[in-house]
Formats: structure tokens, C-alpha cells, sequence
């Protein structure tokens, strides 16, 4: 029998080559006894491969490869939990000493933490160096044998022998394992060059000669060492000194600030109370009562009254702060989150399902999301730092992986193909979405499919695909303790300045069962907030979430023209395609709104269904009143996750826990390969209560959508909030809401000047950037909109903050005034001129930045600071119209001179092409021609191939659909124009107006707008 005890995944990064979980089945399939994961400095994959032995019954050993500053690489396995925690610390210490990337702890840190360790000296190494550490570990120290067929192997291991005997150490063999399966060593030779930052052909002895690290079954390594049988035996020594598990782990809550004489519970029960007095003045309806003790009762239980806690203590600040905040997600199911004012939704009024939330017979820990503006989250991060303190308190990592672009061109470099192969590759490698290409893709981007350079490149890309790559900082999520946080997870720096993470995910962490808090940032709050605060300052009304007029008719009438550029959640092309036909009415048609378009009832068929019968032409029925009771809010549909969970326990006869098991196997990531377990008993329990086969396999089709994503009905509410939020603001102060997503760029679908256009059609006087009259944010005059100097390509804000600080009142006198008062650099004064920001004190821009170079110099210690040298007028004349409105685009990204499509108009017009806004008149199944600036390009996994395009031109916005064969006919055009003129039938689905495509050309652009050509759009 044989443990192997020296093993690296991929989670040594760039080393490793083989999944943790690979690894673990490979080692069961072999009949090894145990498997330790050796990775460097690290536990980063370690849950994956727990999780992955505990399923095939597999001892596994908690390990890491240890890098010493001032000593040999030793392999340090976990005996015991004291064990446990001083390797997470040290991992911890190695980490938090050097730059991202690096690690290392001196040998004496890690003699003081020997208790609950043992060590493996996976190498020879100076004996020196070794006596030290192994009289620490005394009994607990062993040398390692390795015979890999490699040049000098016999020499390391009667170099190793002598050490052993030197310092009267035990040894055992191991592999110096680094893929799972021999085949798998081309991948590990490739990860090895994108390491050095080589090709194949140049790496040399960076390689390994041959395949022979690999994990061995354990006859293979008693022949291996034959002459040495007692190092495999003593494997399995080893292994039986290690009995930590990971399941033994315990995650405790801070409990800090609690008034004298409370434990977690009561304090909460205390703050829930007070909150639901201010949730309902009026007072609280026995119905919320029972909600509520149901779920203390629960939290009490579970234990897990330390999380609301730190959750309401982050809301509390925030809210204190005036940074707009709202929790969603399932914790929108929770009356005490309602209470609490961590969500806005309340769930009893709604009937939402606590247990989506929060159930006893599940082991995950619950979720709760709070979003707070994109712009001011750090203070929110910082306030949870400064509080918990860096020991007890770190962001959740993100294990971003290799995909198919980078994938290809990061094989492909290494194989020697040339940059051109590569680029060409990974072009259409974008295209498709992936590395796994059909040779019609590699002939579309010039190369052979059977060329052997292509063929390896591609395989070997597929087979890259999803390793880790680095780790990155998740979102949002906190992970808060009681003690030491290193006790439970090794913590790490982040390459941002002030952030530290731990080395698991949110998959590992909640597989523990070990909670984290969610602390994301929106763009849309961060528009809002910025919108309330313009409309308060500009038209002394005081708005917010809370105060907004509930359901106002002309809200609702607006979002069913599809008029929601801008507007949250709803300004997608599919969004606006659905809202005609859905007509909003009500907040509950806004949540429904919002959870259709989502890959999980697209692909489930429940969008067209529920339009049919929201329309009226499909009757509504429901196989029993239970059913009926669950469905009627959705007309028969099972739209939310809830009702899934639901419909399980009323059709099917499933038990609360099984419906929720349910709920996660069609959300897991492998629901394809979870779900057919669950089909047959879902559709014989419906059977067996009287339900018809038909409906109940209908049914389970239907849930299967959800694994590709779907909302829970808390969630889509939360949304529906901010969308109704936005909407408002659209409709009554389209100015402050123009202003507000202009500051809050980048977010959203549509860029600036797409905003800029749908402001002005609604009736919004927008003026240009003027170092006269801009601040850095756009700003309200006297209802219209003056644009910021922050929309000036390439300024910085200290610049344009130094324009508008401090200006006089009646504007500078002069450029020269402006240079002696800001004391603005030339680069900065010349993107101001050229974007057109000094034409108030020039007269034009051509004379602006004639003016710029004039300047002798524009540094402030100079006698000639801002004086010019010549005051002769610049020689060309003023520009064009042309010339300004692409001067405009350069430098701002919009124009409020002329939309550069109507400078094509009589062009477009030869081309007896239609305008958007003559398209809405244009009667269906018509032959048309429309032409325009492509604005959003989509191609969702949902749609078969299927692009949306939106083209917008003065008059409005065009809807394209370019089938899947036309799109592969002409992707290159489709992809990659600015302007379009397409040609197709006109389709139309009550107000619904798109075009369905036949051919695309780009614009031929005649001799005076050729220069439309230089857009950067």
C-alpha cells in the first residue's frame, strides 16, 4: 500500500497540472491509501479536493509546500487541528511578508509553530540547513526519495540516503507529482514555458525529460523501489500520524458591541423590534409577528444571529454616511432582514419563501447581498477593515482562470507560432467563444486545420482552459471572524493597495459552511444618489428610495413605449423589445419584467407561454388549486426559483430539504450531469399525487432553465425597486438623470453619447463643455444640462477640478488668465481646445490650440508663465461642420453640433435607405434599408447564433436581428463596423419594430466624410 505525500495541482499556479479533483480520483482509482495536495505556499485547492475525496472515500492529507528565506522547500502535512492552524498561519505570515506573488517565512517561525506539523524534506538538501528543522520536529521529520528517470537521479537519492543517515532521519518515497496522468505532461511543459516566459524551443532543461512525475499506483512504486521497500511502507506511517480533516473546522461570528447583559439572539430580537416599528407606523400585523418569531426561532438554532448583526452594523454606517445601499437577493425573503433595513422588500406582503433564504435542513450558510454606490464602496471595505481589524477580517478571492483567447494565445506563443497565427487565432477564438474550434473556424482566419503547429495549439488550449491563472479579489464578499482569520484560511495581499483575501472562494467557503457578506458595488446607486442630490439642490425636492410616489401611472406608460435608455435592468435590447408587449401596469409586472430576460426561462420556454397568456391568447389553467396558488401570480409559469421549490414540495411530495436540494442542483454550475436523478422522482411524485405525466415533465423541463440562470423572486424585486427608482427619475427630471448616469460612467449599455441624444429628444437643452461654465461633474443650468469637463478624453480630474476651482465670476478673461490661475499643463490645455472647451475664449478650436502653441511656456516658476509668444490669428480659417462633429467624437465621444449619421443622410437617402424614426411606420414584412452608428452589439448563448444589433442615428434607434448565417456570412462586417447600412424584412410584434437582416454593408462613406472614418467611437 502506498500514500502519496508530495503532490502539486494547478493551484500551483503555472507548476501544477491537473485539477485538484483529478487528482483525487486518480489517486482512488490507483487504490492509493492517501493523497496529500502539496501546493505552494498555499491551501488554495485543497476544499475542491476534500469535497471531491470525501465523495470517493479517499484519506486526504491537509498540506502545503513551504518556501523557507533561509532553508530548503519542505513539504509541512497537518497532524491535528492545533496543527491546522499554525500552518494557515504561516502560509499567512510567508504571504503578508512580500509583494503579490512572492512567499517565504524564516525556518525559526516555522520551528515555533512545529506543534500539530510534520515535515517532508521532498529534496536533498545542505545538512546544515536541515539539522535545525528537523531536531524541531523531532520523530516528525522525514527525508524524501524520488526516482523520476531523470539525468542525476541516482546521485539526489544516495545524496538524500546520506542526509537521512547523517542526521538519523526516516525516509519515504514520493513522486514530486505534478499531473494526475502522464498524458497531461505536454500541458505541464507548456505551463513551464508561460512560467520562464519561453517557447518550447528555447526552454531547454526548464522542461522535464519525461512524464514520470505522475501519480503511481501502488505496485508501480514497490517496484520502483524495490531495493527500498520500507520508503513506501512508511508512506502509510505518515499518513496515519495525519487525522486532520477538514470538516472538523468550527466558523464563529464576531460578537463585539453588544450591550451588557445580551447574547447575539437577544440583541438581535431587541433590533428587530425597533425596526419593525419603523417599518409599520401603523403597526405590525400578526401575520409579520408570526414571520418573524418563525425566523428568530430559526436563526436561533442555526446560531447565526452574529451575521445579521455584522450585516446591520455595515448598513447602519452606510446609511449614517449617506451612501445609498439596498441588500437583495434572497435575503429579500427575510422579514428580519426587512426589519432590519438591510433589504427594502418586504417578504410578507409579497409571499416570498424564507427557506430560499434560510432553511434548518440545509448546510449552506445564508446569502445576503447589499449593494452600495460603485463610487463610494471602498469607504464601506475600509469601515469593515478598521473595525474587525486586518487579522479577522478579508476579502473572499476570485480564481480567475485561463479562457479560450487568452488560452490560445498564450499556447500558441509557446509552440512557436508567429504573433500573426496567434492573432488570427485568437480572433476567432473570441468569435466563437471558445478554444475548441472547427476547422471551418481556422480556415475562416487564413490557417490549415491539419497544420500540426494549429492541431496542437488548439488542443492543448482546450485543455488550458479553466485553470487558475492568478487570483483576484471576488466582487464583494467579506469573510468576518471572532478570532484569527489565519486560524481558519490562509490570507494573503492583494495586488490593490489595502486589501488582503483569503485563499479560498466563495464555492470552498460556503462548502465549509464558513460565512461571508457580499459588499458590492452599483453603478445604478451610485446614479441615483448623484440624481436625488441634483434634484434637491436644483428644484429643492428631497427624493429617495423610501419617498419616491409608489406605482405612478406615467412611469409605467413610459417603460411601455420602451422608453428606458438609461433606466436599470430594463435598457437591454430584449428588455425593450418585451416591454411593449408586457406593458408594465404594477411593481409585481416590473419584478416579472425583469426576471423573463435571463438565460433560465429563455431556454426553459417560459418567456413566449406567459406573453401568449398575459395577451389573452392562451387560456390560463392549472391542474389543481394547490397549483393554481403557487402559479397564479405568474399566470401558470414557474418563473421564480421559489416556485420551483414549491411546486416540488406541493406536486411532487418532496420534504422542504429535498426541495431545496432541488433548488441547488438546477443552480449548480453541473446541473446538466445533476439533474437526471431528480427528473424521474420529480415526475413519478407528481404522478403519485394526480398529476398528469404530461404536466409534471413539462413542468421539470421547465426548471431546467434555471441552470442557466434564473432569479429568485426576492432578487428580481430588489431590481424592480431600483428600476422603478430610475424610471422615476427618467420621467420627471430627465435633466439630473442625464447628469447622473453621465457622471457615473462607465455603466450601463449605451455610451455617453447615446445618453447625451436620448436627453435631448426628451426635451433636455444640453450645453457643451465650456472651461467658462463646466465643473468637472456635469451639472443642471437653469434646467439644462451643461456637460462636465470629465467628459473630455484624456483630462484628469485634478485638471479639470483646477478649471473650475476658484474661477471668477464672470469666467476668465482670457486663455492667458486661465494658464496664470490653473496653471494647467500644455498637454491638458491642448485636449480642452481640441475638444472644444476653450472656444469661449478663443472664438473656435482651430484658434484654441493655435493659441495653446503659442504660449511660451506654462510653468508657474517661469517669468513668461502664460504668456503668449504670438498673437498672429491661426492661419486655416474655422472647421467645418464635418471637421467639428468629428473633432467632437475624438475628443469628447459625442457632439451636440449634428449626429454624424445625418451628415450621411443624403447619401443614405440615394440609398433609399429609412431613418429610425421612418422604420416605425414602415409596414411589416416591408423591404428595407436602414443605416446608422452601431451602438450595442449582442450575441447571448440563448439566442442560437442569433446577433442583436442597435443602430441610432438622429432620428432614434434601429433594432437589427442578423440571423445566424448571415452573422457567419459576414462577421467580420458585423463585428467590426462602426457605421452600418443593413438591408432586410421589417418584422413586427405589436409595437415592436425590428429589422431581420439579409446583408450588412459598411457605410461607403463618399470623399467628404471619409473622415467619419477616423471616429473612435
Amino acid at each position: 500500500m502506498y500514500a502519496e505525500l508530495v503532490c502539486r495541482s494547478n493551484f500551483s499556479f503555472l507548476q501544477g497540472a491537473s485539477h485538484p479533483e483529478e487528482l483525487v480520483s486518480r489517486a482512488a482509482e490507483l487504490g492509493l491509501s492517501a493523497l496529500a495536495l502539496t501546493d505552494q505556499d498555499g491551501l488554495y485547492g485543497v476544499v475542491k479536493a476534500y469535497l471531491q475525496a470525501r465523495a470517493l472515500g479517499l484519506k486526504l492529507l491537509v498540506a502545503s509546500r513551504l518556501t523557507l528565506t533561509d532553508g530548503p522547500e519542505v513539504v509541512a502535512l497537518v497532524q491535528d487541528a492545533r496543527g491546522y492552524g499554525h500552518l494557515c498561519a504561516l502560509i499567512s505570515a510567508g504571504r503578508l511578508a512580500h509583494p503579490k506573488g512572492q512567499a517565504g517565512v524564516p525556518w525559526q517561525a516555522l520551528a515555533e509553530r512545529a506543534e500539530g506539523l510534520l515535515l517532508v524534506l521532498p529534496a536533498p538538501a545542505d545538512k546544515a540547513q536541515v539539522a535545525p528543522l528537523a531536531e524541531a520536529f523531532a520523530g516528525r521529520f522525514y527525508v524524501g526519495l524520488c526516482r523520476t528517470f531523470s539525468a542525476g537521479d541516482e546521485a539526489r537519492l544516495q545524496q538524500a540516503l546520506a542526509l537521512a543517515r547523517g542526521l538519523g532521519l526516516p525516509c519515504c518515497a514520493h513522486n514530486d507529482v505534478h499531473t494526475h496522468v502522464r498524458e497531461r505532461q505536454p500541458l505541464q511543459d507548456v505551463l513551464a514555458c508561460i512560467r520562464h516566459g519561453v517557447s518550447v524551443a528555447e526552454a531547454g532543461f526548464r522542461l522535464f525529460p519525461n512524464a514520470e512525475r505522475t501519480l503511481k499506483g501502488p505496485l508501480e512504486m514497490a517496484r520502483l523501489f524495490q531495493d527500498l521497500p520500507e520508503a513506501v511502507g512508511r508512506t502509510l506511517e505518515v499518513a496515519d500520524a495525519c487525522q486532520f480533516s477538514l470538516d472538523s473546522l468550527r466558523y464563529q461570528f464576531p460578537q463585539e458591541d453588544l450591550p451588557a447583559g445580551h447574547t447575539p439572539q437577544s440583541w438581535l430580537a431587541v433590533l428587530v423590534e425597533e425596526g419593525l416599528q419603523g417599518r409599520y407606523p401603523g403597526g405590525v400585523s400578526e401575520a409579520v409577528r408570526r414571520q418573524i418569531a418563525h425566523e428568530l426561532a430559526l436563526i436561533d438554532r442555526l446560531q447565526v444571529a452574529g451575521y445579521f448583526l455584522a450585516l446591520h452594523d455595515i448598513v447602519r454606517f452606510a446609511r449614517a454616511r449617506g451612501i445609498l445601499c439596498q441588500g437583495r437577493g434572497s435575503a429579500a425573503n427575510s422579514a428580519v432582514c426587512y426589519a432590519l433595513r438591510i433589504t427594502a422588500i418586504d417578504p410578507v406582503r409579497m409571499g416570498l419563501l424564507f427557506e430560499r433564504f434560510l432553511s434548518l435542513e440545509r448546510p449552506e450558510p445564508p446569502d445576503i447581498d447589499v449593494d452600495f454606490e460603485h463610487e463610494r464602496r471602498e469607504e464601506v471595505l475600509q469601515y469593515v477593515y478598521k473595525k474587525h481589524g486586518r487579522g479577522r477580517a478579508g476579502m473572499v478571492c476570485e480564481v480567475i482562470c485561463y479562457r479560450g483567447r487568452l488560452a490560445v494565445r498564450e499556447v500558441g506563443k509557446v509552440l512557436g507560432l508567429s504573433l500573426d497565427q496567434v492573432d488570427r487565432l485568437a480572433r476567432v477564438t473570441e468569435m466563437s467563444g471558445s478554444s475548441t474550434l472547427q476547422p471551418a473556424d481556422v480556415q475562416q482566419a487564413g490557417l490549415r486545420p491539419e497544420d500540426r503547429g494549429v492541431e496542437q495549439t488548439l488542443a492543448l488550449a482546450s485543455a488550458l482552459e479553466g485553470f487558475p491563472r492568478h487570483l483576484s479579489i471576488h466582487v464583494g464578499g467579506f469573510v468576518i471572524t471572532h478570532g484569527e482569520l489565519s486560524d481558519i484560511v490562509p490570507v494573503e495581499n492583494a495586488a490593490m493597495a489595502e486589501r488582503t483575501v483569503v485563499q479560498w472562494d466563495k464555492d470552498d467557503l460556503a462548502a465549509l459552511g464558513i460565512f461571508k457578506v457580499d459588499l458590492l458595488g452599483l453603478g445604478m446607486l451610485t446614479a441615483l444618489s448623484r440624481g436625488f442630490q441634483l434634484v434637491e439642490k436644483h428644484e429643492g425636492k428631497h427624493l429617495s428610495l423610501a419617498t419616491l410616489p409608489p406605482e405612478d401611472p406615467e412611469v409605467y406608460e413610459m417603460l411601455g413605449r420602451a422608453d428606458a435608455v438609461g433606466v436599470f435592468q430594463v435598457e437591454s435590447r430584449a428588455q425593450m423589445n418585451l416591454l411593449p408587449r408586457l406593458r408594465p401596469r404594477s411593481f409585481y409586472d416590473l419584478t416579472i419584467e425583469i426576471a423573463l430576460i435571463r438565460p433560465g426561462p429563455i431556454l426553459g420556454d417560459m418567456v413566449h407561454p406567459f406573453l401568449r397568456r398575459r395577451e389573452g391568447l392562451e387560456d390560463v389553467t392549472y391542474p389543481s388549486e394547490e397549483v393554481k396558488a403557487i402559479l397564479e401570480k405568474t399566470l401558470g409559469i414557474p418563473l421564480f426559483q421559489e416556485q420551483a421549490m414549491r411546486l416540488a414540495v406541493t406536486a411532487a411530495g418532496f420534504g422542504q430539504a429535498d426541495a431545496d436540494a432541488l433548488r441547488r442542483a438546477l443552480t449548480h454550475k453541473r446541473a446538466s450531469a445533476l439533474l437526471p436523478s431528480w427528473r424521474a422522482r420529480f415526475i413519478e411524485g407528481c404522478v403519485g399525487r394526480g398529476y398528469s405525466r404530461a404536466y409534471a415533465e413539462r413542468c421539470f423541463e421547465q426548471f431546467k432553465g434555471f441552470s442557466h440562470y434564473g432569479f429568485p423572486e426576492s432578487h428580481s424585486a430588489s431590481f424592480a425597486l431600483i428600476a422603478y427608482a430610475s424610471a422615476y427619475l427618467k420621467r420627471y427630471h430627465p435633466a439630473a438623470f442625464a447628469a447622473a448616469l453621465l457622471n457615473s460612467q462607465p455603466m450601463g449599455f449605451y455610451a455617453p453619447h447615446t445618453l447625451v441624444e436620448d436627453a435631448r429628444r426628451h426635451g433636455v437643452a444640453v450645453r457643451a463643455v465650456d472651461v467658462q461654465h463646466s465643473d468637472w461633474d456635469c451639472t443642471l443650468e437653469a434646467g439644462a444640462l451643461r456637460l462636465g469637463l470629465r467628459e473630455v478624453r484624456g483630462l484628469r480630474k485634478a485638471h479639470g477640478e483646477a478649471v473650475a476651482t476658484g474661477r471668477p465670476a464672470g469666467g476668465d478673461a482670457d486663455l492667458r488668465a486661465l494658464v496664470r490661475r490653473t496653471g494647467l499643463p500644455r498637454g491638458a490645455l491642448v485636449r480642452l481646445a481640441r475638444a472644444g472647451a476653450l472656444d469661449g475664449l478663443c472664438g473656435d478650436r482651430r484658434q484654441a490650440a493655435w493659441e495653446v502653441q503659442a504660449l511660451a511656456t506654462t510653468d508657474k516658476g517661469d517669468l513668461f508663465h502664460g504668456e503668449p509668444l504670438d498673437t498672429s490669428p491661426q492661419p486655416g480659417g474655422a472647421a467645418s461642420l464635418l471637421e467639428r462633429v468629428v473633432e467632437d467624437y475624438r475628443h469628447t465621444g459625442l457632439s451636440l453640433e449634428r449626429h454624424p449619421v445625418a451628415l450621411l443622410r443624403e447619401a443614405l437617402a440615394a440609398r433609399r435607405a429609412l431613418s429610425a424614426a421612418e422604420l416605425q411606420h414602415a409596414p411589416h414584412r416591408a423591404r428595407v434599408r436602414v443605416g446608422g452608428l452601431v451602438t450595442c452589439r449582442q450575441r447571448p448563448p440563448t439566442a442560437k447564433g442569433v446577433a442583436f444589433l442597435t443602430l441610432e442615428d438622429e432620428t432614434g434607434m434601429a433594432n437589427l436581428v442578423v440571423p445566424s448565417k448571415t452573422f457567419e456570412r459576414q462577421r467580420p462586417v458585423v463585428l467590426g463596423a462602426a457605421f452600418l447600412l443593413a438591408e432586410g424584412r421589417v418584422e413586427r410584434t405589436g409595437q415592436v419594430v425590428n429589422v431581420q437582416v439579409s446583408r450588412v454593408f459598411p457605410l461607403a462613406l463618399h470623399a467628404p466624410s471619409r473622415q467619419l472614418a477616423l471616429l473612435d467611437l
